[in-house]
């Protein structure tokens, strides 16, 4: 059988029609240039892999080049000499629309479980290779930063102040060892009743919220809680789950010195973002075995959060947590 194909010589971009012969039976191709008559065994011949309806490629061993329009010519030669060619597995898949499915569910699959799982899993990992003396880097800029766009002095008194330190120094020796926790006071402003936790072990705490609690336990179990996301890195946690390229490099390398570049999205983070289900959970686990330790009723925790319920607004403690019915699950409230 006798195909259209174009002719290059392999030093120039000129190209000549041709009309080449395919030889199943002698497994061969042959074509006339001018006076000269061309002929190759077909195992001799490099030929391209099928890519849709483009022309394949068929290299010569002299150095020349034809592209051949007739892909399924070129398939039958392939066959009939069963010269191994990559990719014919891919067209085979490209030509099937069943397998096209297939594919479309398979990588819609692959991708919510790297997303749900793989992501998580390998932040994680990074995050607990970060050294503790490391995590200053990552926090100690960020309080600055909200002051400038959302914080103010905080208006409690001395006393105040003075107390709910002694609260949150008697939790923070219960937790791991290595931070350098502080504890600061701050007007909320916009963001009304809340709390944050920073990597480096400090603790933002609003004037407002203090002001909703009725009792020292109640915001002695709050700090318990934000100290139970520095103790899980869940700061960089989340920032590494966000920053994707950047999280499996450091996984694949090991280098984790640039994780420090990433510290500019937690002011961002800590105020527009929630944390996952899993992260406030680890972080009521925390709170609520404390609790325990310390004979507080778990309640004091869940009085105050049914208390924000009621006036909590958009941005307040409420909004970047679970809900109350949620909380009480997780601190078996009777």
């Amino acid at each position: 059988m006798e195909r259209v194909a174009y002719f290059y010589d392999g030093q120039g971009s000129s190209r000549i029609t041709v009309r080449l012969k395919i030889d199943c039976q002698m497994r061969s191709i042959k074509f006339q240039l001018g006076q000269e008559q061309k002929w190759y065994r077909a195992n001799d011949l490099v030929i391209s892999p099928r890519l849709g309806s483009t022309p394949r490629r068929i290299e010569t061993p002299d150095g020349c080049i034809l592209d051949v329009p007739d892909n399924e010519a070129i398939d039958q030669l392939i066959n009939a000499s069963e010269i191994q060619v990559p990719g014919r597995w891919i067209h085979r898949l490209e030509s099937k629309f069943r397998y096209v499915i297939l594919s479309v569910v398979i990588t819609v699959l692959f991708v919510w479980l790297l997303a749900g799982y793989g992501i998580p899993v390998l932040a994680k990992h990074v995050a607990f290779m970060v050294p503790v003396t490391a995590n200053s880097v990552l926090g100690e800029d960020v309080v600055v930063a909200l002051d400038k766009v959302i914080f103010s002095e905080s208006q409690l008194s001395i006393n105040d102040k003075q107390k709910l330190t002694k609260r949150f120094f008697s939790v923070a020796e219960s937790m791991s060892d290595g931070y350098k926790f502080r504890l600061v006071f701050r007007r909320g402003g916009k963001i009304g009743a809340n709390a944050f936790a920073l990597p480096d072990g400090t603790v933002i705490l609003t004037d407002e919220l203090v002001e909703k609690a009725q009792t020292l336990s109640e915001v002695e179990l709050v700090l318990a809680h934000e100290l139970g996301h520095v103790v899980n890195r869940h700061s960089l946690r989340q920032v590494l789950q966000s920053s994707t390229v950047a999280l499996l490099i450091m996984a694949i390398t090991g280098d984790v010195s640039s994780a420090a570049a990433l510290a500019g999205a937690l002011p961002t983070l800590l105020v527009e973002s929630h944390y996952s289900r899993e992260f406030e959970k680890e972080a009521d686990r925390v709170a609520y075995d404390y609790a325990i330790s310390r004979g507080i009723s778990p309640r004091h925790f869940i009085n105050l959060l049914d208390r924000l319920s009621d006036t909590d607004g958009d941005l307040g403690f409420l909004s970047t947590h679970p809900s109350v019915q949620d909380r009480s699950q997780i601190f078996s409230v009777q």
